[in-house]
Parts: C-alpha cells; structure tokens; sequence
C-alpha cells in the first residue's frame, strides 16, 4: 500500500514523498502513472514553478507479472492507457524545469522507469538498488524506461543493462550511470537535490533522441549484440533503432507499442512461468518441508563436484569433513573454497572475515571415521558403479541414527546403489551441477525403496543451500542426464548422415543452446560418454550406432580436448578449436535446412521429456522445464521442453517428429502423445498446468 505525502510548493518546488505501509513495497503500476503524472504537468505548467523533487522513501516495484499480463489482456484499454502515460512523460520533460529523484532503497522495474524520467537520481549508498529484472525473463521495460536509458547512457551502455536482467547495488549503478550520485544520511537526499536545482535552473531541450558520432558504428551493428530469439531483446533494438532522431514524444510511443506487442509473445509467460514462478514454488516446497536438524555434514571425493557441495555447506553454515583418499587430494578440495572466495572478494562480494569463517567450518582428511555421526554424507566420487558401491558400503553405518546418505551421480541407478547401503530408506540422489557454486539446480532421485521421510530430509537440506531442486524417480540415466544423452545422440547421428560439424553446432546455438552438442562432447570427452553408455541397461539401435562410432574416435585418438582432437582439432598452441570432418563419412548431397536442424536438436531433447513424465519418472510438466532449463541449458525462451511443445502445439511437433524417424528410434512416438496431439492438448494455460493424464 502506498503512501503519497506531496509538499506544497516552496520557492517554486514540488516535492512528492512515496512510502509504504506494514513494510510492504511500494506498487508503481499504470494507477501510479496516471496519478501522479497529471498532479506533476499541472505543476510545471505555472510560471512560479522550478523544479519537481520525486523521493522513494521504502522499496518499490512494479506490478506483478501475473497481473500485468491480466491487464494486457484488455488490448485496447491497456494499449491507450499506456500511450496516454507516454504522452505525459513527453510533455513533463518537455517544460525543460528539473526533475530530481532521491531513492532509498531498491527501486526496480517500473518504480524504476518512473525514477528514469528524473533529469538527475540521488541514490542511498547503503541501502539503494536500481535494475530492470524482467529482462532476465523476456519482457522489456514500459513506461518510459527503455527510452529514458537510452538517453541517459546511449545505445550500448543501454542495451547492456536491458539485457541484462541485474539487479545493480549502489556502487555499480553509479559506475554505469543509472544514478548520478549516491548519499550516505538519509538527511542528505534532499540538501543534494535543492544544491542540484539551484545549479540547474533551465535545462537543455531534449525534444530529439539523438546518438554521438562515436556511437554511430555500435548503433549499426546493434542486432549482433543481443539473442535474437527473445522478442524483448529484438523489440528494445527495433525501438532504440526506430527513435533515433525522432521527436520524443513519438520515441515515447514506439517504447509503448513494442512494450504491448512483447507482451502478447508467448516466450515471455514461458520464460516467467519457468524461471520466476516455477523456481520460486520449487524453493518454497523445499522451505516447507519439516526441519531436519542438520549439523554436521560428510562429504566422501574432493574433486571438483565434491569440493563444490563442500563449499555450498560450509556457506549455509554447517560443518563439513572432506574426505578424499589422500590427505593432500581432500586439502586441494578446500583450496577450491579458498578461490571461490578469493574471487567474491575481488568483487566486493565477501570479506576475508567471510572466508576465514567459511574456511574454518571444512575439515579436510583422508580418514573415513571422521565422518562419524554426520547428519548426511554425500558420496561424490568418481562415475563408476563398482567405486560407489564400496565407499557406500563403507561408510553408511558412520551416519547419526535418522541421518541421510546421498549419492551424487548423473546417471547411476540410484535404486541398485542403495543395496550397498544395507538401508535403502534413507539413501537418495542428489545429482549437483558443475560448479556447485554457480548451478541453482539440483535434481533429487528417489530410489524404489527411499521415504518420504529421507525425500523430506534431503529437500530441507537443499533449501539451507539455497538451491532449486526437482524431484524426479529412478530410472536409466533419470531426467536431466538422459535428456541431455539425447542432445548429444543426435548430433552424432548427424555427423554419422553426413552433415558437416559447423552446421550442426551453428544450428544449435541459433535455436538457443549455449554449446554445441558436439563441442560439449569434446569437453566431457568422448571416454565418459563412452563408459555411461556401456552402464545403461539396454541400448536401441541407434545408441549402439554412436557407441560403435565414439569407440572408433577413441581408437583413432580423438578422444576429446584433452587429447588435442576429438569433433573438433585444437592446436598445441593453445589457439582456435578447428572444425573436422571425418575422412571416412562423406558430406551429404542433401543437407537439411538450419531450420531443420534446429527443430531435430529441439525437438528430441523434447521428446525424451514427454517420454519421461509418461513413464513417471517425472510427476509435473514444470519440473521437466525447470531442469531442461537450469540442467541442461536448453534455450530459456522456450520456457524448458514442454513449454516449446505448447509453443510449436504439439500436433504440429508430432507430425514433424515423424518427419525425422529415418535418423533413429530416438524418434519413436508413444502412443500416448499421439492421443493427446488428436485432443489438441496443451501442457499449460498461461502461468497454470494442465493436469496430465492418460485417458482411456
């Protein structure tokens, strides 16, 4: 709820005070606009007036997506409620008087496209945020924000910042030019602001948005700087391109239409739903699950994944033992948090007083005893059954009674490590991302045989962590894992028809993925695939057709980066990975459109999605879209792999699966997909699932 205190005028100012109630933020949407913005013209339009002071005294936001997207749903009324808006921003700084902004605290979204309009922002050191997060899920800023920056910090310094989805503490927000200056007493805003109108009594006009000649060649080549598979980032380029040297008031307007054209684009309701609600309700199941006192934590490998889990517990405040085989090996693992925190205070993140903290809380050892009566023990050791099986079976029975023991693996059967266990109740997965310390995802595995209880347990833990987590059933390779096999299977397969490397990798980053799958494959090397292929239970034929290859690549020594060659050769001296093309595949006489290629990296990713949540390994659509997302890296504007079925509508994207059953059984359609393609069934509507269910 807000509170608005206005001022009356004094020596020709204005000052309006915003503040809310029960700690509340302060809610900037189109009814703030439209209040404030007459009372403001008004003002200005009196000879006697100087100058306007707006002042954010408590946090402010803008409307909630939910809503703004319910609004934008009444096309007409929305669309000339925002072009009225754009015309009172135009005309209020048309009057050429200051306008100065003093913020407090955060000032985010459309608080802050209000605060923009301000010639000059006064920000608090302490306690002042400014930023645009709806970037970071599709949608671009409205209400005059998106011109107002462009003014401020021309096209690039703009364009970095609306496509950026960064929330911007005091120090970097005066550094890139969001605010002018910052102050320390809260007192002092407002001596700042009357020093800065008394120095600023006339301003210069700005009827025109125009660009400096340094600009110029940046301004061209503006399209190669953005994803152009989100229509908010294609939308900001169009305007800023749009409004060069055009009257303000109709640069206002172009910002109003491309702002109303995003919203009507269904990659942006994906991207929120995935990446803001969805995450957001996974957090907060977590959160709600029954505490577990958690002290002492065990963590069995200090590799990179081991060092990583360590860290991420230390952080959230328990004690861990890390233990390796070899006393050195286990202290090279807590050196990792020594860098990671090394590097945050490089940034200003963390103190040395942090890291002495942090660093004191991890013991390392090559003594398995010193685990005893750990609250949990994650196992993180190398990706092999036998391994595993005997570090569990060695250290289960040092867990405190109603503890926990979890494997962190990418595709081992969490049900078979288990046995090892001699208690299958309380053993899960917990498969983390690399690094630890920068994936937000961890997706949970529950074995034939874990609880409830132990589920409970292991989700408590990950929310101390902060982390994300998805819930998923046991089964060859489980979600994340198996899906991403996929992505790779099918640029082998491609290689294998003939299709040269440059095209498949060009086509995957065109559709949004951030690496190629054949990049990807030099980097975890060709052996590692090798060896999950050889452990999963059955293998169809086209599986075995890429096993066969990669063991004749292994063979002929291209067995990845490390080697100096795999997909791609990479020279000795350290310079650009080059593109190879096997002597013994010839280049096809037929290659397939980007577009095709494209759809074929999309769509089976997607397809092993359906598979999975058919087969229960997955209990929710939007787990699926979480984990494609956040594990997997699958392109963010689809919303994950059942958000691109509902944007391609999935008896489209059956029939164009069937198009690719000549490359592999890959491409199988389960009969259940075909029925649910005749009844024009859709995964979600807007923000909400559909149930899914097979029917009869």
């Amino acid at each position: 709820m807000k509170n608005i205190n206005i001022d009356k005028a004094q020596h020709g100012i204005l000052r309006f005070q915003f503040s809310s109630d029960n700690k509340e933020s302060i809610l900037v949407d189109l009814d703030f606009f439209d209040e404030l913005l007459p009372q403001a013209i008004d003002f200005l339009e009196e000879d006697s007036s100087k100058a306007i002071i707006f002042e954010f005294k408590d946090p402010a936001v803008g409307t909630d997506y939910k809503v703004l997207f319910e609004e934008a749903m009444a096309w007409q009324v929305f669309v000339d409620r925002l072009n009225s808006v754009s015309k009172r921003i135009s005309r209020l700084k048309g009057f050429r008087k200051p306008i100065v902004c003093i913020v407090h605290d955060e000032c985010l979204s459309a608080a802050y496209s209000f605060a923009s309009m301000a010639n000059y922002i006064l920000l608090s050191k302490s306690k002042g945020k400014l930023g645009f997060p709806e970037t970071k899920f599709g949608l671009m800023p409205g209400f005059g924000g998106t011109i107002n920056l462009l003014q401020r910090l021309g096209a690039e310094g703009a364009l970095n910042i609306l496509t950026s989805g960064k929330i911007y503490q005091a120090e970097d927000a005066l550094k890139l030019g969001l605010a002018n200056l910052l102050f320390e007493e809260e007192e002092e805003g407002l001596s700042l602001a009357l020093s800065w109108i008394a120095a600023h009594k006339q301003l210069e006009s700005e009827s025109h948005l125009v660009i400096k000649e340094a600009e110029a060649e940046y301004f061209v080549n503006l399209s190669s700087k953005i994803n152009r598979a989100i229509p908010s980032q294609l939308a900001i380029v169009q305007v800023f391109q749009d409004s060069l040297n055009e009257n303000l008031a109709d640069a206002y307007e172009l910002e109003a239409d491309a702002f109303c054209s995003v919203l009507q684009r269904k990659e942006p309701l994906a991207m929120l739903r995935t990446q803001y609600y969805g995450t957001a309700d996974a957090s907060r199941m977590a959160a709600a699950v029954a505490s577990f006192p958690i002290q002492k934590i065990g963590v069995i490998g200090a590799g990179m994944m081991g060092a990583g889990i360590a860290y991420e517990a230390a952080k959230a405040g328990f004690d861990v033992v890390l233990r390796d085989i070899s006393l050195e090996s286990a202290e090279r693992g807590r050196a990792y948090s020594a860098k990671v925190l090394d590097k945050s205070i490089s940034l200003g993140k963390a103190t040395e007083k942090h890291k002495e903290i942090i660093l004191a809380r991890i013991h390392a050892t090559d003594k398995l005893a010193e685990m005893h009566n750990a609250d949990i023990i994650v196992e993180a050791v190398f990706e092999d059954i036998a391994l595993k099986n005997q570090v569990i079976a060695e250290s289960a029975n040092l867990l405190h009674e109603g503890g926990v023991f979890a494997s962190n693996t990418t595709s081992l059967p969490i049900s078979k490590l288990a046995i090892a266990s001699k208690n299958p109740s309380n053993f899960i997965g917990l498969h983390f991302f690399s690094p630890v310390d920068r994936m937000p995802l961890v997706e949970v595995i529950c074995g034939k045989q874990t609880s409830e209880e132990t589920l409970n347990k292991a989700l408590h833990f990950i929310s101390k962590l902060k982390k994300i987590p998805i819930v998923v059933q046991d089964g060859p390779a489980f979600f994340t894992s198996r899906i991403f096999f996929n992505y790779l299977l099918e640029g082998i397969s491609m290689i294998q028809e003939g299709i040269p490397l440059e095209q498949i990798e060009g086509a995957a980053r065109l559709a949004g993925f951030g690496v190629g799958p054949l990049a990807v494959l030099d980097e975890i090397t060709l052996d590692l695939m090798v060896k999950v292929y050889e452990q999963l239970p059955k293998l169809h034929a086209s599986q075995q057709r890429t096993l066969s290859y990669l063991k004749k690549l292994i063979a002929e020594g291209r067995s990845g980066r490390r080697s100096g060659k795999g997909f791609y050769d990479y020279p000795a001296d350290g310079g650009k990975k080059q593109y190879w093309q096997d002597p013994d595949i010839a280049v096809s006489k037929e290659i397939p459109s980007t577009d095709d290629l494209k759809k074929r990296l999309l769509h089976v990713v997607a397809l092993d999605s359906y598979r999975c949540l058919d087969e229960g390994i997955l209990s929710k659509a939007i787990d699926g879209d979480i984990g494609s997302v956040f594990g997997l890296g699958y392109p963010t504007h689809t919303g994950g792999v059942f958000g691109h079925i509902d944007q391609v509508g999935l008896a489209q994207f059956v029939e164009e699966c069937k198009g690719y059953a000549a490359a592999g059984e890959q491409w199988e359609i389960p009969q259940s997909l075909e029925k649910l393609a005749k009844e024009e069934f859709q995964f979600y509507k807007g923000f909400d699932a559909n149930s899914f269910g097979i029917r009869d």
